[in-house]
Order: C-alpha cells, then structure tokens, then sequence
C-alpha cells in the first residue's frame, strides 16, 4: 500500500509540474510554455538582435566592393548565410564572379550585419 501511494504521489507532482509557466532558457533567450494559460497563447519571444537584412542588401554591398578594388564585375555566384556561436545570423557571404585583365575568378565578400560592411575576402 506505501508503494502504492508513493507512486501515486509522485505522479501526481510530475503532473502538476506541467501546469506551471516554467521558463526555457534555450539559446540564452527566455521562451515561455506555450501551453500556459497566458494572455493570447503565448508564443516564443523573437530574440532581441535585430533581423538580418535581405541577401539583396549584402548582394549590393559587396558588387559596389567588388567594383571599389577595381575588378569588372560578371555577376553573383551565390550567397549563404554565416551563423554566429549563439545560433543567430552574423554575415553573409557573397561570391562573385570578377575579372581583372586577362583572368576571371570567383572572390568571396563578407557583409557583416552588425555594421553593414562588405569587405572582400580573396583575390
């Protein structure tokens, strides 16, 4: 019967534990339980870093570098997006396709989104 009760007991706490807004602290950023009775259902706050710009901004960014250093431009290659340690966006990183005299390359431009500087990264 003590076994029982324990048991009982115990499953009792573990169940009532799910009832409380307990906060998750994931990422460094404070979530709340979705499953709260809080006002409108609450949602996962945004982390507080502003939204990293468009790839259109870093696009033209790092063609008004490329053509900064002196190369003639043949368009973008491709871009990707570079994640930070806390899991956010930190920078975007822009190939383009240049020439300079007789040779035709691919270089890598940086666009930082804490400063929106673009910066080439090869020649």
């Amino acid at each position: 019967m003590s076994k029982t009760v324990s048991i009982g007991a115990l499953a009792a706490c573990v169940m009532l534990a799910g009832c409380f807004d307990i906060p998750d602290y994931r990422g460094g950023n404070r979530f709340s339980n979705p499953f709260s009775g809080g006002a409108g259902g609450a949602q996962p706050a945004a982390p507080q870093d502003a939204a990293a710009p468009t790839a259109n901004a870093a696009e033209a960014a790092c063609l008004e570098a490329g053509r900064a250093a002196g190369f003639d431009i043949s368009g973008v290659v491709g871009t990707r997006e570079v994640i930070g340690a806390g899991g956010l966006p930190q920078s975007r990183d822009v190939m383009l396709q240049v020439r300079r005299g007789t040779q035709s390359v691919e270089v890598r431009c940086s666009y930082a989104y804490l400063d929106g500087t673009a910066q080439i990264m090869t020649l």
